[in-house]
């Protein structure tokens, strides 16, 4: 697993700021919420479509895609979260993502729990090399094959299905914003019906009926983890690059540097 080490910044610098996506809405403020409860000290907000207020700032959280593609400009430690097709491009600051699913061995031993042997993961981006090579470790041990099964284009979930979810006793949307429409959504539903086989939600909302939700982090806990690996960074502490809710992070005892 990769891991930042990072040192403290600068007294001056100890303040955070949050980069927040618009429009607000309840995934975006259940996250703040989160992040709130875990961080005592004062958090200015800022939304993504304006100038940034000067800084210098010990560390920025950014929750969504287009938050983070602001925040970067602060020059600060990032902390990214509900930003799961998230990529840092070219140099930048050192940033700690927060991943929308446990962490890939909670993931097999869920499936595991579900009775399912061949899951079709639907994403629109690749899983996280972390994430794909420690669940294949996972699913030899649990008998759980992930297949993931990448979008090639808004009308490409048919034909994925047609293939790689014939294969499948279980589907599961990833909580991405290039996969997670409402058609795609309803056509995974109705396939996973007419198949008699296992439909995981992406996120927690969207839970209901026949649709399982074993699968999802709920969004007020991506904030909590995000205040949490921040304090690792304000500490001097190594923080994993990709954070999963509900793993412990990297933490040590000693002194920061």
């Amino acid at each position: 697993m990769s891991l930042l080490v990072l040192s403290p910044p600068p007294a001056r610098a100890a303040e955070a700021l949050v980069v927040l996506s618009e429009p607000l809405s309840s995934c975006y403020r259940e996250a703040l919420e989160g992040l709130r409860a875990e961080w005592p000290q004062r958090l200015e907000t800022a939304p993504a479509g304006r100038p940034l207020p000067p800084g210098p700032y010990g560390v920025v959280f950014a929750l969504g895609g287009r938050a983070a593609l602001t925040a970067r400009r602060a020059g600060s430690p990032l902390v990214v979260a509900l930003a799961p097709g998230y990529r840092a491009e070219g140099p930048g600051p050192a940033t700690v993502r927060i991943a929308m699913t446990p962490s890939p061995e909670r993931f097999v031993s869920l499936l595991a729990a579900a009775g399912v042997h061949r899951l079709l993961a639907v994403r629109a981006v690749p899983a996280e090399p972390d994430f794909a090579r420690r669940a294949e470790a996972a699913g030899k041990r649990s008998g759980v094959v992930i297949e993931d099964g990448v979008l090639t284009g808004p009308n490409g979930l048919p034909r994925l299905l047609r293939g790689a979810g014939a294969r499948a006793d279980a589907i599961w949307l990833a909580p991405d914003p290039g996969a997670v429409t409402p058609e795609n959504s309803r056509v995974a539903r109705e396939f996973s019906r007419a198949r008699a086989i296992a439909f995981f939600a992406p996120a927690p909302g969207l839970v209901e009926k026949e649709v399982r939700g074993e699968l999802t982090v709920s969004f007020r806990d991506c904030g909590r983890e995000a205040a949490l690996a921040a304090k690792d960074i304000l500490a001097g502490r190594p923080v994993a690059e990709v954070v999963y809710p509900g793993e412990a992070s990297a933490r040590n005892t000693q002194p920061p540097r």
